[in-house]
């Protein structure tokens, strides 16, 4: 029969196969913050009272200013500025000439030589703290800003606003007073120092650019006088046309000499000469002595031959033609050396030259001895050539060279001549800006404000940063204490972490039994505990729902959620879901409640269903069912007693039938896993289109893992606010260990 499988909300399908999660998973600590959120809060709280407490003890802060007018600093600074007097004729741009620039200013007044000279006045004048301790309230406290204006087009003013804050009046106002005093000392000293630096810059050029001008008029002249650039282009294009003629000469001569070196290793090849071996075997070959010896040498070769026919090798006569040989032998030998010694030559002993040489071969060593001699002839030729080439290249770079060096010498003429004349100009101009520049101005007095009473005015201690402080560090805090807390407890909390802590599928979360609340509604009296009456209590609800549906518009949201873990797995598998264990970790995770009212769900939807009973130890679903417990499995595997025998229909729902766990006897079997129980699943999965087996606990019972192998897949039953993480773990990495096929978990919020 095909199971009707029920509709399956989107969120729910969408949830049936989970991506792993990547990277850190902040969820599970979210969920923890929100838990705990009274925890983070009260401390929080705490935190925030303890930074407000620690701030109300702070001192009273005073702060005073005065204000410095420093526009009159800029004809000084532009025009004595040194790049200024070579690039524009000794005046800045008309445009800029009364702009300051302020940001270098307020750095170079906050700078660090600036604040210690102030550091060290105060010192002198207050005695109270020394010297480093001043100088780092100085950098921390003292500002220099650029006074605005509130409203008007050009709110920028060029004033600058000098503030000091501190606990200790008196300080404060030393502060600021060395402050105005140095500032002012600064800017009378700047200004002097840059019109004499200035003057100075000017008369340390002059010198210098008058000696260079006349150092690069000298050269100049030299430079015509030495290479004679009357016309240096003409030259130029002759020793181009030298060059051009000789390039084509040197690549005639390598030519040349490519043919005979071809020609003399041709000769080398079949002659099996050097061009050493050629011309001995040529110089042997043409002294007479030599050559007689040889013909007598070879005349006693034939006799021998000829006698040694007649005679015996020990015979007189030929012993005495074989010394006769050996004596002329060694007189060619001799005679060969004397003639080598005499020409300087060197041959190698075995060497082909002290043959005998044939007319053909002598005519072949004098050609490779002239292709030598000719070799050598134009390799000198060409290495003459290409020295000239190389001298007339060398000039031809030289006067490119030559003619830019001259342009260079008469640019840089003309620009030290005008440098010379600005710079003239300008100390002239300086002379006259000497007595018209001011320093800069103090309008307002460093002070503090002053009460009616003249005590200088105050300021509370602001307590914001010690509050957030304080608020931030109880929340961090609470932070850590909530996620220590839930670690100790070491449970599941809620469904959501059963997915994050596991990394598996969640197929289903059941809620708290509602039946018997609906049972009420329904005017029947049930009690919540009594698992016999579930069949007729699903019936009697969608009896009275499709009767009075607009009235009672809710199902039981307890034995729906078993309707859709019945859906989910047959989603989850390729074909039709034929057998599922289901087991959980420790004892009351509700392992048993899921696979009766699982099996229920399939039996409902039209699957002929076996609920086979394999916690031994905890055996309950005889009773919840209401059906007889005297033989069941434990007589199955023990006794042999046939399946078909004991399993039961359970009373008042269709299509399902159940294999209870049989009477222990006082020596029930060892192992659960046998090859009975491997023949008695083979045999139930042929009979029942869906087999459900409620094993012992995971980790309890090492023949679960076998079971599990042999059937569409084990299904983990976790009890909210109940079952160990640690044991939950432990279970899902050995059963990703062993590859066993894991359909996903159910977590319980049933106590059972």
């Amino acid at each position: 029969m095909t199971a009707q499988i029920p509709n399956l909300p989107e969120e729910e399908l969408e949830d049936l196969n989970p991506s792993p999660q990547k990277g850190f998973n902040f969820s599970p600590y979210i969920r923890t913050f929100l838990r705990k959120s009274w925890l983070l809060a009260g401390l929080g709280s705490l935190g925030a009272f303890a930074g407000w407490m620690l701030s109300a003890q702070d001192p009273y802060t005073y702060v005073g200013n005065f204000y410095l007018l420093v526009e009159p600093i800029t004809t000084t600074a532009k025009l004595t500025n040194p790049t200024a007097l070579a690039r524009t004729e000794g005046l800045p741009r008309t445009d800029r000439l009364f702009d300051l620039d302020y940001p270098t200013n307020q750095v170079f007044l906050k700078s660090p030589g600036m604040t210690l000279k102030i550091a060290e006045t105060v010192h002198k004048k207050e005695l109270s703290r020394e010297v480093p301790a001043i100088w780092k309230d100085v950098r921390e406290n003292l500002v220099v800003e650029r006074a605005m204006l509130e409203k008007g087009r050009n709110p920028e003013t060029k004033i600058f606003t000098v503030s000091y804050k501190g606990e200790n009046p008196q300080e404060v106002q030393a502060v600021l007073s060395a402050a105005a005093e140095q500032f002012l000392q600064y800017s009378k000293e700047d200004r002097e120092t840059n019109i004499k630096a200035g003057v100075k810059f000017i008369d340390q050029q002059v010198p210098d650019l008058q000696q260079r001008l006349k150092k690069l008029q000298s050269q100049q002249k030299e430079l015509r006088q030495k290479y004679e650039l009357i016309d240096p282009l003409a030259k130029n294009d002759e020793i181009l046309t030298q060059i051009s003629s000789l390039k084509q000469e040197v690549f005639t001569t390598e030519n040349q000499l490519k043919s005979l070196r071809t020609t003399q290793s041709s000769l080398q090849e079949d002659l099996n000469l050097t061009p050493d071996e050629a011309w001995a075997a040529s110089t042997l070959s043409q002294d007479t002595e030599r050559i007689a010896l040889m013909d007598k040498l070879q005349e006693l070769e034939q006799e021998i031959v000829v006698t040694s026919t007649t005679f015996t090798d020990n015979s007189p006569q030929v012993k005495y033609l074989r010394d006769q040989k050996q004596s002329i032998l060694g007189l060619l030998n001799q005679t060969t050396q004397e003639i080598l010694n005499k020409n300087g030559l060197s041959v190698t002993p075995g060497s082909a030259a002290f043959q005998h040489q044939d007319p053909t071969r002598l005519e072949l060593i004098q050609r490779l001895v002239e292709a030598t001699n000719q070799i050598e002839v134009l390799e000198n030729q060409l290495e003459s050539l290409t020295g000239e080439l190389q001298k007339l290249e060398q000039q031809a770079k030289r006067y490119p060279v030559l003619i830019n060096e001259y342009n260079d010498l008469e640019r840089q003429i003309q620009l030290t001549e005008e440098i010379l004349n600005k710079l003239l100009q300008q100390r002239e101009t300086l002379k006259v800006e000497s007595a018209q520049d001011i320093p800069w101005q103090l309008i307002s007095q460093p002070q503090i404000p002053l009460d009616g009473e003249g005590k200088p005015i105050g300021y509370p201690p602001s307590p914001t940063k010690k509050l957030l402080a304080g608020l931030m560090g109880g929340v961090f805090l609470g932070m850590g204490i909530a996620v220590l807390w839930e670690k100790r407890r070491n449970v599941f909390l809620c469904p959501d972490d059963v997915v994050d802590l596991l990394s598996i599928p969640l197929l289903a979360n059941i809620p708290k039994d509602d039946r018997a609340q609906l049972s009420q509604n329904l005017g029947r009296k049930s009690s919540p505990s009594n698992q016999k009456a579930a069949f007729e209590r699903r019936q009697a609800e969608e009896e009275f729902f499709d009767i009075e549906r607009i009235d009672v518009p809710q199902k039981s949201a307890f034995l729906e959620a078993f309707d859709i873990l019945y859906a989910k797995l047959n989603l989850l598998q390729n074909t039709n879901l034929r057998s599922v264990v289901i087991s959980s970790v420790e004892t009351k995770d509700g392992q048993s409640t899921v696979a009766m009212n699982l099996a229920i769900a399939g039996a409902t939807a039209g699957q002929r269903v076996l609920l086979v009973d394999a916690n031994w130890y905890h055996r309950q679903l005889h009773d919840w069912l209401d059906v007889s417990n005297q033989k069941g499995l434990c007589q199955v595997l023990q006794d042999g007693v046939s399946p078909q025998e004991i399993i039961q229909e359970v009373p008042d729902i269709e299509n399902l039938s159940i294999l209870t766990a049989g009477q222990l006897t006082p020596y029930p079997p060892a192992r659960l896993w046998s090859a009975r129980m491997q023949k008695l699943m083979t045999e139930l999965t042929t009979l029942y289109d869906l087999v459900i087996y409620d094993v012992p606990h995971f980790l309890n019972d090492s023949d679960v893992k076998l079971m599990a192998a042999k059937t569409d897949g084990i299904l983990m039953v976790v009890g909210i606010n109940k079952t160990p993480v640690s044991s939950a773990k432990k279970a899902v990495t050995e059963i990703q260990a062993l590859n066993l096929p894991l359909l996903g978990v159910v977590t319980n919020q049933v106590k059972s």
